[in-house]
C-alpha cells in the first residue's frame, strides 16, 4: 500500500485526510516539519502532503530540508491563500501542486493521488538507473585497471622469457664448442683442459638461466593468487601504470620515488593485491596535481601499525579500517604526497564507498579491498589537517 507523510498543525486537516483517503493508503501524521524531516530520514514515503503555513519552520523551508535527505520525494501543498512571493520560492522545489484549503473535491484531489505517487516512484526508479549505469561504469574502470595490471605481469614474463632464450644460446654455444674439441683430441689432446673449462662455463650459464626463470615465478607478478607482496618492484610498477592511465606525462606530472631500504614484503595481500592498492593511491595524486609538478612517495619502517595515525603529522588525518587493522603489528608507512589542496572530508569519504569519482579513470575499488584484506590503515589528508594532498598507507610486514 502506498505511504503518504502528513506534515500539518491542524487536526481537523488530519482527520479529514483519514476519512477521505485513509483507506486506501498508508497514511503517518506529523504536525511539526521537524517532526517529519525525522520521519523522513528514517522511513520511505510515496508522497508527502505538507501546509506551507506552520509555526517554527514554514513548509517551503521543510521541503528544501526534505529533499536533502530524500530528494526524489515528491510534495504537495496547502494552503489557504497563495501569494507570489510562495510561488516564486515553490518553482525550484518543483512541488507536484498547490491545493487549497478546504480540500477540493474527489476530481481535484482523491483522482490525482495515484499520478502524484507513480512520479514518486518514477523518480526513484530513473535514480536507481542511474546508480546502476555509475556503477557499471566503475566495473570497467576497475576492469581497466586489472588489465593494465595483468599487462605489466605478461611484459615481466616476456622480458624474462627473452633472458633466459638469449642465456640458453650462450649454453648452446659453450656445449657446441665442448663437443667439437671432444670429438677432435678425445683422449689424447692435453687441450682436454680446455674443454673442461667450456663444460663448466656452460654449467654455471645454465645455472644463470635458471635462476632468472626461478626469480621470475617467485617474483610478484610470477602467481596471481600466491606471489608475494615485494613492496620496492611494486611500486614501480604501479607508478608506471598510473602514470600511463592518468596520462601524466602529457602534462609534465612526474612521480619521484624514495624506496625502502631493504626488501619489504606486506602481509596477506599478493603482487597483484599491491597493484590493485597503489595504482589508485598514486593515480589519484597524478590527476590532483597541478601540470610540471612532482608527486613524491616514501617509504619508512613503523614498529607498530597505530603508530602512524597517532603520529603528529597524520593525526588529523581521516582514517579507514581502524577497527580490522593489525594496529599493533610492525609494518611500513608508504605516503603518497603532491603540491595540491587536501580533499574535502565528504569527497574522500563518498569516494573510498564508490559514490564519487574525483578520479574518472580509477577507482578506489582496489585500495580499499586491498587495505582490508592486508588489515593496514589508510589516511587521507582532509581539509582540517593542512595544505597538501596526502594519503598514507599503513602496511603489516
Amino acid at each position: 500500500m502506498p505511504r503518504i507523510l502528513v506534515v500539518d498543525d491542524e487536526r481537523q486537516i488530519h482527520a479529514s485526510l483519514r476519512l477521505r483517503i485513509g483507506s486506501d493508503y498508508d497514511l503517518a501524521f506529523c504536525f511539526s516539519a521537524r517532526e517529519a524531516l525525522d520521519r523522513i530520514e528514517r522511513e520511505r514515503f510515496d508522497l508527502c502532503i505538507a501546509d506551507i503555513h506552520m509555526p517554527e519552520m514554514d513548509g517551503l523551508t521543510f521541503v528544501e530540508e526534505a529533499q536533502k535527505t530524500d530528494p526524489e520525494l515528491g510534495f504537495i501543498f496547502l494552503s489557504a491563500f497563495d501569494t507570489d512571493e510562495n510561488l516564486r520560492r515553490a518553482i525550484p522545489l518543483q512541488v507536484f501542486d498547490f491545493i487549497g484549503k478546504p480540500l477540493p473535491d474527489r476530481d481535484g484531489f482523491e483522482d490525482r493521488i495515484p499520478g502524484w505517487i507513480e512520479q514518486t516512484r518514477n523518480r526513484r526508479h530513473q535514480r536507481a538507473l542511474a546508480q546502476h549505469s555509475k556503477e557499471m561504469v566503475q566495473d570497467l574502470q576497475s576492469a581497466q585497471l586489472e588489465r593494465e595490471v595483468e599487462l605489466v605481469a605478461s611484459e615481466s614474463a616476456r622480458d624474462a622469457l627473452l633472458q633466459t632464450a638469449g642465456l640458453l644460446t650462450t649454453i648452446h654455444a659453450h656445449l657446441l664448442s665442448s663437443s667439437t674439441l671432444l670429438n677432435q683430441r678425445a683422449k689424447s689432446d692435453p687441450s682436454l683442459g680446455h674443454l673442461l673449462r667450456s663444460l663448466e662455463e656452460a654449467r654455471k650459464t645454465a645455472d644463470a638461466a635458471i635462476l632468472v626463470t626461478e626469480s621470475f615465478f617467485d617474483s610478484a607478478y610470477g602467481n596471481r593468487d600466491t606471489s608475494p607482496a615485494v613492496v620496492n618492484p611494486g611500486l614501480r610498477h604501479a607508478i608506471n601504470i598510473a602514470t600511463r592511465m592518468s596520462h601524466a606525462e602529457e602534462m609534465h606530472k612526474t612521480v619521484d620515488v624514495t624506496p625502502a631500504s631493504d626488501e619489504v614484503i606486506v602481509r596477506e595481500i599478493s603482487g597483484i593485491d599491491f597493484l590493485l592498492m597503489m595504482v589508485p593511491a598514486i593515480g589519484l595524486a597524478l590527476y590532483t596535481t597541478a601540470p610540471e609538478t612532482t608527486v613524491r612517495v616514501t617509504t619508512e619502517h613503523v614498529a607498530r601499525l597505530e603508530n602512524a595515525s597517532r603520529d603528529s603529522r597524520y593525526r588529523q588525518h581521516l582514517w579507514i579500517n581502524r577497527r580490522n587493522a593489525l594496529t599493533s603489528h610492525a609494518g611500513v608507512t608508504i605516503t603518497v604526497t603532491c603540491g595540491a589542496a587536501p580533499l574535502n572530508r565528504a569527497v574522500a569519504e563518498a569516494w573510498l564507498k564508490g559514490a564519487s569519482t574525483p578520479l574518472p579513470a580509477i577507482t578506489a575499488r582496489g585500495l580499499v579491498l586491498g587495505m582490508q584484506k592486508a588489515k593496514g590503515l589508510l589516511g587521507i589528508a582532509v581539509e582540517s589537517s593542512g595544505e597538501v594532498f596526502q594519503l598514507v598507507l599503513v602496511l603489516p610486514t
